[in-house]
């Protein structure tokens, strides 16, 4: 005798059903698990080792084992497609018909054409499509069923829709007993298979889960986060009171919500988790949605791995490589390859082959920290030429060759690569590996018409199916069950909480076909054909769940981006009595807090040279706090690039196209005495120059930096007519980097551009964007950059003595816009300098360069005492752009937004 279930788990009526041996069948594969596992406790309980375990099967399954035991028995020789190729033959269809419009993709009107063809043969439509068939859409979908009924009939196939009228054909049809648990309806197809298999003497019953509720509320939410936190909270308060509990949340748009709904019930339910120290366990709740294979980390690493051999990555994929411990494992110089090397070449597309990236991580100052990932990287591109993945240099054809070779070959390149070899094995990583050995074997399926792909197709085929596979892992067996509606069954709960009870969420809508005729799908039944059907099937579903708890609690919120909401209609005959329940109270009323004073000084900065430069000041001049998260903790928002050069990379390109120009002309005078067409010369050799680290390798790349030479040769040939007419001035060499002492800092700098003239020398610094003297001034420069370099530069007069004649007479932007914008913006003491008056308000310009002096040096003190304040200098305005608002916690909502125009009147960005 089998021992019996706690009723409110197990009905007393499966229980009865499985002592007497029946085959439970359920409307999918969650409810057949959660009525097996709890037979098993049950045993457990009971004190067995061994017992048989209960037959429960989702329906699909026990469809599949039934035609796999007609093929055994000889009854039957047609074999079942799996889900790949039935869409292949559907693809292959619909390719080759002439007739077929070309606004959509072949894979895309296969999935439609699939999905149509599920309908017809559940609902027995097939055999009325041609004298329905009268649209364009209708007739390309009689014209492709007709090709795949004669393609399967002709290589003895059969697709898993025909399954159940296939098998009402049949002759001889037996089966053991069998219960139908919680099936709301069924489709014509299979309740005729139900009336052949009573008939031939078949015993079916049909069993429900339902209990009798306790309690039925309606909570009226604010909106949908008040919702959450109040579902969050009642199911808290459910375990506090009862901690065996069994809870479920059904969420119709679940795959919508499941990030909002984790972000707010892990802090309420699963508070210990949270700590970066805390253990890595589960929480207390679980979602019954998975996601598709090809979006988990470990089959992405996958794939970029095989793509990377066949054309270039995006950078941020390769980031993604080398920070994967699905790929590289634990390896910090990875990391730094990516932040430091990766990330500051410049591209002209922001992506790489394999061989530029190989050739990257080959420089000799990178090569010894990078040996494991390097020997990785060419133990890939070395297999992908012998096993012909990737095709050599002067092969015409691509290889071709079955989908199974492909599968091998797959293989091969990632255990190459050292795919997973070094990542930790768990549980979840061990089904999310067993699942992508399961695709490579459906790939290999494809076999079956003979079509023998390339390494591109067979890689895309590849992803598509790792797309359609939903992976989940096993279940836990958590306390709270987080589900969709159409997933409850099979075991009850103890509780239950619905979310999203609105007239607009629930019933979910229902559509229909486009390729099937209208009269056929109105005529037959099909969903999404008739509202009152529709709704009528939906008030049974939704009865169905108010009755899988003791305890019952459905909530909508009355505010939503769409407007105001009110509850679904189909709660009507529920008889919910409404409940009011005070989120903020309940979420902080048993809440303890500990005071932790932040009174750890920070250690002192290391010896010498400071990385950073003149940018330190700048950070700390517009928030302390941001200077220390960028310039102490590091903390940097990855590059994201655009295709070509990015407008950092336009500006350093200028500021280098001047270096070269000047090294070589040096003098006004050598400028004055080139011809135009000299000047011309000379500009575009300075082009050249600075052009020479972007390596094009396609003739777009070719075009593009054609462009961008004429760019610099529109704006810059101006500013030299500027530059002739200028007072008299050479242009002192390209200095190296000086060390700066300033305050407690020592600072690593590098003068743009030094000019001397008759008065003196002039500090130029080149911008690209808009900037004014009025940046270096108040206590909080907004660019103390030129203010910086004035102080070296007086420093260096007054350290070699007024005499040598190179005292400072100006600083000034030079300014590289195009139209109106180039010319010089600065400060001097005699306004024969500029050539122009100088808008000059301090008595002297060394008076002006002790006052920047005073204020820099309060800054770097600021800095160097590990100054922390979280003190935006003009607030939101200096927190727009800032990329540490994780970490300084201001509210984001309080900026200010950016309209597009002052966006583009903003220009491009300015440069050091």
């Amino acid at each position: 005798m089998a021992p019996r279930l706690d009723p409110a788990i197990l009905s007393l009526a499966l229980q009865d059903a499985l002592a007497r041996g029946l085959t439970l069948l359920t409307p999918n594969q969650r409810a057949a698990r959660a009525i097996r596992k709890a037979f098993d406790e049950a045993q457990r309980a009971a004190g067995k080792t061994l017992w048989t375990p209960a037959n429960a099967l989702p329906l699909e399954a026990w469809l599949a084992a039934l035609w796999q035991q007609r093929i055994l028995t000889g009854f039957e020789t047609r074999v079942l497609l799996n889900r790949s190729q039935e869409h292949v033959l559907w693809r292959e269809i619909i390719a080759a018909d002439r007739e077929t419009p070309g606004l959509r993709s072949p894979d895309a009107l296969a999935e439609m054409a699939a999905r149509a063809w599920n309908l017809v043969c559940l609902y027995n439509g097939r055999s009325r499509l041609r004298e329905f068939a009268a649209s364009t859409d209708s007739r390309a979908f009689e014209r492709w069923s007709r090709a795949f009924e004669r393609r399967l009939a002709r290589t003895y196939l059969i697709s898993s829709a025909e399954l159940a009228s296939a098998l009402a054909a049949s002759t001889g049809l037996t089966s053991p007993t069998i219960a139908l648990v919680d099936f709301d309806t069924h489709p014509p197809s299979l309740a005729s298979l139900f009336d052949v298999l009573q008939q031939s003497g078949v015993e079916i019953e049909t069993l429900r889960t339902a209990v009798s509720p306790t309690s039925s509320a309606l909570f009226a939410a604010d909106d949908d986060r008040d919702e959450l936190l109040a579902a969050a909270t009642w199911i808290r308060h459910q375990r506090e009171a009862n901690p065996q509990a069994r809870i479920a949340v059904v969420v119709p748009n679940l795959a919508d919500r499941r990030a909002q709904i984790e972000r707010i019930f892990a802090p309420i339910l699963s508070p210990e988790l949270l700590p970066i120290t805390a253990p890595a366990s589960a929480p207390i709740y679980e979602f019954s949605l998975g996601r598709p294979l090809a979006e988990l980390p470990i089959a992405t690493t996958a794939l970029d791995l095989l793509t990377w051999p066949l054309q270039p990555l995006p950078l941020e994929r390769i980031s993604a490589l080398l920070l994967s411990p699905w790929f590289v494992g634990d390896q910090p110089a990875a990391a730094e390859f990516d932040a430091f090397s990766l990330r500051e070449t410049s591209l002209l597309r922001p992506e790489l082959s394999l061989e530029a990236t190989i050739r990257l991580a080959e420089h000799p100052r990178l090569r010894d920290s990078l040996a494991e990932p390097l020997h990785r990287l060419r133990s890939l591109q070395k297999t992908a030429r012998t096993t012909h993945f990737s095709p050599r240099p002067g092969q015409s054809e691509p290889l071709r060759q079955s989908h199974a070779q492909w599968a091998d070959v797959f293989r091969t390149l990632l255990d190459a690569a050292g795919w997973t070899r070094h990542a930790r094995a768990n549980s979840i990583s061990f089904q999310q590996h067993r699942r992508w050995e399961s695709a490579l074997d459906e790939l290999a399926t494809l076999d079956f018409d003979s079509h023998r792909p390339d390494a591109t197709e067979a890689l895309t085929t590849l992803t598509r199916i790792l797309r359609q596979i939903v992976f989940a892992p096993e279940s836990e067996d958590t306390p709270v069950q987080i589900v969709g509606p159409l997933e409850l069954g099979g075991v009850a709960f103890d509780a239950l909480w619905f979310l999203g009870a609105d007239d607009l969420a629930w019933p979910a809508p229902t559509s229909s076909s486009p390729l099937l005729p209208w009269q056929i799908q109105r005529t037959l039944g099909m969903p999404g054909a008739d509202r009152t059907r529709d709704d009528a099937n939906a008030q049974a579903l939704t009865t169905r769940i108010a009755q899988s708890a003791a305890e019952v609690v459905f909530s909508f919120a009355r505010r939503s981006e769409e407007g105001e909401n009110r509850p679904s209609p189909l709660l009507a005959i529920l008889n919910l009595h409404p409940i009011l329940f005070d989120t903020h109270t309940a979420i902080f009323e048993s809440s303890t807090y500990e005071i932790i004073l932040d009174d750890v000084a920070l250690p002192p900065l290391p010896t010498g040279p400071v990385k950073g430069g003149a940018q330190i000041l700048k950070l700390q001049a517009a928030c302390a706090f941001r200077a220390f998260a960028e310039k102490r903790l590091w903390s940097a928002q990855p590059d994201a690039r655009d295709p070509g050069l990015d407008a950092l990379e336009r500006g350093n390109i200028v500021h280098k196209v001047m270096e070269n120009l000047w090294n070589e002309v040096q003098t006004q005078a050598a400028l004055r005495a080139l011809t135009p067409a000299e000047t011309a010369a000379t500009l575009d050799r300075a082009i050249d120059r600075a052009l020479s680290r972007s390596h094009p390798e396609t003739p777009w790349d070719n075009a593009y930096l054609g462009v961008q030479r004429q760019r610099l040769r529109d704006l810059l040939l101006p500013w030299l007519e500027i530059e002739l007419y200028r007072p008299t001035f050479t242009v002192q060499p390209t200095e190296q980097k000086k060390h700066f002492q300033l305050g407690p800092l020592t600072l690593e700098l590098r003068i743009d551009r030094i000019d001397t003239t008759p008065y003196g020398d002039l500090i130029l610094d080149y911008k690209t964007g808009l900037a004014t003297p009025v940046q270096w001034q108040s206590d909080r420069p907004d660019e103390p950059q030129l203010p910086l370099y004035a102080i070296l530069a007086q420093e260096g007069s007054q350290a070699s003595g007024e005499a040598s004649g190179r005292q400072l007479a100006g600083v000034a932007f030079a300014l590289l816009r195009p139209g109106v914008g180039l010319g010089l913006k600065g400060y001097a003491d005699d306004d024969s300098v500029f050539g122009k008056p100088s808008p000059m308000q301090a008595p002297s310009l060394a008076e002006q360069v002790e006052e920047w002096r005073t204020i820099l040096t309060k800054l770097a003190v600021s800095f160097a005492a590990g100054d922390t304040r979280v003190a935006p200098k003009s607030y939101p305005q200096t927190c727009e752009r800032c990329s540490q608002r994780i970490l300084c916690r201001l509210d984001p909502t309080s900026l200010t937004e950016i309209s597009d125009d002052e966006t583009e009147a903003e220009g491009e960005p300015t440069f050091a």
